[in-house]
């Protein structure tokens, strides 16, 4: 029993046109996530003034420890108001979480009734050269891919990019002279990045087809269980699922492998920018140039700005999964359907009853 030609579906599509679809089905939602983006400025905006403030707690501090007498008060209020701007923080990051789970969830819901009503409307040629496990990959797998692959991707690329530039931002008023450092470590990372997302893209892609040819072959053989027995067509389905199972293996391994590197890499990053920071603020320090505060505060910026690098990275990975499985999607839904024939009448003319068997 084989698969027919149907598992091309047509001429792949690029990953900017599955994104371009997407983004239309999301634009309901537009109103909704804007919400969720002023939320998440919001999130950003209390938690970058904290490490400021944490430096003017530690000049307290260390100020006091000089002279003997430490202004406990001043401490005080400072921990108060940090422990204040945190949980709004993380008030404001659960409230876009739950807005952005919400949209999620009926875009693929609405995915699934597209595709519902779609399967209802195809001629029966498309399902002639189709296995019906492809189709109900499409239906399952991917749109489900698809909901979990946004869930976590876009409310972590917002509020990533949000506390990105926040603390951009606040790293350059503290001192340029740290903020260039740690830019520089960062930019490596951007770069190492991009040339491993153009490398598993592809891979991702592969993926996603192999899992619906999967699919459709383990579908087909069992419901055509007797069949394939009374034609003694085992030793030939059992190779033909070695050669798909072998293919989605190797893409699944590369895929996951690429993209599992994004995170250790920008970790790398990370510790990079701690080692920099320190050594040029120190050398400030000695200078006279900024207060131990700073450097304080500076550590914790700069964590704050290596930290959403590790998150776009692991953003981008559910991104490329999410365009992979739309593109299988909006492949289906775009194929051809039955003509309408609502307007045709049905004329017939001399109607007989004679009934000739030949």
């Amino acid at each position: 029993m084989g698969h027919g030609p149907g598992f091309s579906a047509g001429k792949p599509k690029s990953f900017k046109e599955a994104w371009r679809r997407m983004l239309a089905y999301m634009r309901p939602y537009i109103p909704v996530i804007v919400a969720a983006s002023i939320l998440v400025i919001i999130g950003t905006v209390f938690t970058v003034i904290g490490p400021n403030k944490l430096s003017d707690m530690t000049d307290i501090i260390a100020s006091g420890m000089m002279v003997g007498s430490i202004d406990l008060a001043a401490v005080a209020d400072i921990g108060l108001f940090l422990v204040t701007i945190y949980m709004l923080s993380a008030v404001f990051t659960y409230g876009q979480g739950y807005m952005i789970a919400t949209v999620v969830q009926r875009l693929s819901k609405r995915l699934r009734t597209d595709i519902s009503e779609k399967i209802n409307r195809l001629p029966l040629r498309y399902f002639d050269r189709t296995s019906y496990g492809d189709v109900l990959s499409r239906a399952t797998n991917d749109v489900d891919t698809i909901g979990q692959s946004m869930n976590q991707s876009i409310g972590t690329l917002m509020s990533a990019a949000a506390m990105l530039i926040g603390a951009l931002v606040m790293m350059m008023i503290t001192d340029l002279v740290m903020t260039a450092a740690a830019v520089l470590s960062a930019l490596a990372g951007f770069g190492m990045m991009a040339f491993i997302m153009s490398r598993s893209q592809k891979h991702f892609k592969r993926q996603q087809v192999h899992l619906g040819r999967l699919n459709g072959h383990v579908e087909e053989m069992y419901t055509g269980h007797v069949i394939v027995k009374a034609y003694n067509g085992e030793a030939a389905a059992q190779k033909e699922f070695d050669s798909i199972n072998d293919d989605l293996f190797d893409s699944a391994f590369k895929s996951l492998f690429l993209s599992g590197m994004m995170m250790p890499l920008m970790g790398f990053i990370g510790n990079l920018g701690y080692v920099v920071v320190c050594i040029v603020g120190a050398v400030q320090v000695l200078s006279g140039s900024i207060s131990i505060g700073v450097i304080v505060a500076f550590i914790v910026y700069v964590r704050l700005f290596t930290q959403p690098l590790a998150q776009l990275g692991q953003a981008m990975t559910g991104l490329q999964s999410v365009a992979a499985a739309s593109e299988r999607v909006f492949e289906f839904l775009d194929e051809s359907e039955l003509e309408n024939e609502d307007d045709k009448k049905i004329v017939l003319s001399e109607v007989k009853g004679d009934v000739e068997f030949r």
